[in-house]
């Protein structure tokens, strides 16, 4: 960042985000599915002025999300498998983002008062029957193309069981399955959320009977005990230290010895500046829980250590490089 431009520019970046995320509440991306609609039609389709909708659909086809065609528009072919709902959709997550401006348009609030201000958001996520079940399928969207690559980075060879702690739709507990055939995969998430998972992998035949769920509450509830392997992803960034602490040593209490942890988050380096991505993330969670914020990887090994594992240790990961892993044993 080193002109005027460039700090003017990044100020309205939200601009083009918002129009994207508008066109995502209203359902346009649906209503138009593979067609072309004018205005007037659109418009009645999804409750929305015609003419506010028209300078909508405008900005959107020239950011490149849709195709003007005259008086008419269609989405973006290489973006239809995107915005429409399939394997390849990303709707949900997109749905998430916009839930998500809401509680960051809260943020100035939150560093005056230290707390996040918006209330239905945060943990609320994924509390009760519809936040479940929008919180589950975005995560769904978000780690479906993800998962085959941080399955074959993450060492299970020779584990029998694992929990996946907080594992929302199992689409990490289905790649971990298929990716090791003699692995039985527990997956451990809140009641409304399992309800969530166990409608969407029903649809993985070749792995589901592989597949457990366990309804807890990771914060309050013991966790099933005997597996020699846990996979932590992307939950600690959303507690506070004294509750990443305690489910460590929950953890710890739960694996045979010898077992392995592996905890996948967004870590910081020790400024806690880089990478951007993760500080940017510190503030998700101010806006969005009681208390959480992104670790340094060094914070996390010190934590599992004094929970009594042995070994800990950070690795990169090549699959998703804005995250990584630390990974640590129970002693024999």
């Amino acid at each position: 960042m080193k002109t005027r431009e460039d700090l003017t520019g990044l100020t309205r970046a939200y601009w083009a985000s918002r129009a994207v995320l508008t066109a995502v509440e209203l359902g346009v991306f649906e209503a138009l599915g593979k067609r072309r609609l004018g205005a007037a039609v659109l418009a009645r389709r999804v409750g929305a002025d015609p003419r506010a909708l028209t300078l909508l659909l405008d900005a959107l086809a020239g950011l490149g999300v849709l195709v003007k065609h005259r008086a008419s528009w269609s989405v973006a072919p290489a973006l239809r498998p995107f915005l429409a709902e399939g394997p390849e959709s990303a709707l949900g997550m997109l749905r998430h983002h916009a839930r998500l401006w809401r509680a960051w348009s809260g943020l100035t609030d939150s560093v005056r008062t230290g707390r996040r201000v918006v209330v239905e958001h945060g943990s609320g996520f994924r509390r009760g029957p519809e936040a479940a079940r929008a919180f589950t399928l975005a995560m769904r969207d978000g780690a479906r193309r993800l998962a085959p690559g941080v399955a074959e980075e993450v060492p299970l060879r020779g584990c029998r069981r694992l929990l996946d702690l907080g594992g929302g739709p199992g689409t990490y507990a289905a790649a971990f399955a298929r990716r090791y055939p003699g692995l039985r995969v527990t997956v451990v998430d809140l009641p409304d959320v399992v309800a969530v998972g166990k409608e969407l992998t029903a649809a993985e035949r070749d792995v589901r009977g592989r597949i457990s769920w366990c309804a807890a509450d990771l914060d309050t509830d013991p966790l099933p005990p005997g597996a020699d392997a846990a996979f932590l992803s992307h939950v600690i960034h959303s507690q506070t230290e004294a509750q990443v602490r305690a489910l460590f040593g929950k953890v710890a209490a739960a694996l045979v010895p010898g077992g392995v942890l592996v905890v996948r988050d967004f870590f910081l380096e020790p400024d806690r500046v880089r990478p951007p991505s993760a500080s940017l993330f510190a503030l998700n969670m101010l806006v969005n829980t009681e208390g959480g914020r992104t670790y340094t990887a060094a914070e996390v090994v010190a934590w599992l250590k004094e929970a009594g594992f042995r070994s800990a240790v950070r690795r990169r990961s090549r699959a998703v490089p804005d995250t990584g892993y630390v990974i640590a044993r129970t002693p024999r």
